[in-house]
């Protein structure tokens, strides 16, 4: 048995070897070759001092260094998700929290933590386009940026301070988290129905028990040789790969291309005044859900994570008397809880020009355009301290460097 461990990490240890050895040998002829190219040129070329302006530009570029030298900068232990055991966790009574919880296991094994973590409930799922963010970020200075959606449907203030507080370890996550949602999932007045179902579940009771889903990163070499272990007792007992879930990206979002038109939508569905709408019963700011809005303020801030909470913005049609009056109370209570408990707030609710038809798949959900709409926006937003994402890149680089 011993002599099989030895010859898996042997196995791993060469593999890792040969493609720094290949890498190294990539860029050594890359960068000769262009010496070769500069040094036959310069036979031919005109002294530097009647050299014409622009007349460099024809010299060969440096060659960029080619998939195997990309390893390199990796840490040792950020492997690609094949060479780990499957994700393989008891169910929290959540569809979604279980295939973000597979796709996160994966997106942190291959690429490790992201830049930029976005949560909340399907409102910000659906509603904030992490790929859109990254472009919108490179084009104000902040290239190859790496941000993952988490959202969650059904997500309320109790079930964001489960998984940041009790599911997730700080190491998997980044130094700047956009919580994206509104007022429905502070209501504490209605039943909280995911919530309450994550908390009766075996996944829950597991982590009650000091399990994680996602392990730390120093487990992981340990578990791939266990489950290789099993696997070499017992071919038969192979782990096999859930396939992803196929409505999510890989950075976690769920892209949802429908565009609302009143007109058609409304012949098909009924139209529900706010006086019956479920989520806006018995409408309170106060009680659980509060306390779970402090909780999760408290630990971003003991674990140096700045928090931006992103109030996104709903349609016209949806907005009638009654929603606009606990809307309106919402946004004064969550600037309240900001200003007092060292949280960002950034309401982008009363912004017109997101709040179009064709930003939207129903009155409240936002679709795949207006995802990328509400990303951009935020990426130009001065109030969101990205700067923290450019410093913790460069720790991240230094931390890297062998």
């Amino acid at each position: 048995m011993q002599l099989k461990k030895l010859l898996l990490v042997g196995l791993l240890f060469t593999l890792f070897q040969g493609l720094r050895g290949t890498a190294l040998a990539d860029n050594i002829l890359g960068f000769k070759n262009h010496l070769i190219a500069q040094q036959n040129q310069s036979a031919d070329s005109p002294s530097p001092e009647t050299i014409e302006p622009g007349q460099n530009d024809t010299l060969p570029p440096i060659p960029q260094p080619r998939l195997s030298s990309l390893i390199l900068p990796l840490p040792p232990l950020l492997m690609p998700d094949l060479l780990l055991p499957p994700y393989n966790f008891p169910s929290f009574n959540s569809q979604r929290l279980d295939q973000e919880l597979h796709l996160y296991s994966r997106y942190l094994r291959t690429f490790g933590k992201p830049d930029v973590l976005i949560i909340g409930s399907s409102r910000s799922l659906q509603g904030i386009d992490p790929i859109a963010l990254q472009e919108g970020l490179a084009k104000r200075g902040y290239p190859g940026l790496k941000v993952f959606n988490f959202g969650i449907n059904g997500a309320t203030a109790q079930v964001i301070d489960v998984l940041l507080n009790d599911i997730l370890l700080p190491e998997q996550l980044p130094r700047l988290v956009i919580w994206g949602d509104g007022s429905r999932a502070f209501n504490s007045g209605r039943p909280d129905i995911t919530y309450n179902g994550i908390i009766a579940s075996e996944g829950y009771r597991r982590v009650q028990q000091g399990d994680r889903p996602i392990p730390p990163r120093s487990q992981w070499m340990a578990l791939t040789l266990q489950a290789n272990q099993k696997t070499s007792q017992n071919a038969s007992s192979r782990p096999t790969r859930p396939p992803l879930p196929p409505d999510l990206t890989p950075n976690g979002f769920e892209v949802i291309p429908g565009r609302f038109d009143p007109q058609t939508y409304f012949r098909r569905f009924r139209r529900v005044p706010g006086q019956f709408d479920g989520d806006y019963q018995n409408f309170q700011l106060t009680g659980s859900q509060l306390q779970s809005t402090l909780l999760v303020a408290r630990f971003a801030r003991e674990q140096q994570i700045r928090l931006v909470y992103v109030n996104l913005p709903l349609t016209e049609y949806y907005l009638d008397s009654l929603r606009r009056r606990h809307e309106q109370q919402f946004r004064q209570h969550m600037q309240r809880v900001a200003d007092r408990h060292q949280f960002t707030f950034v309401d982008l609710s009363q912004r017109s020009e997101l709040m179009q038809n064709q930003y939207f798949v129903d009155p409240s959900h936002i679709n795949a355009a207006g995802a990328r709409a509400m990303a951009l926006a935020l990426a130009a937003d001065n109030r969101i301290p990205w700067e923290v994402v450019r410093s913790s890149e460069s720790q991240t680089s230094e931390s890297q460097t062998p």
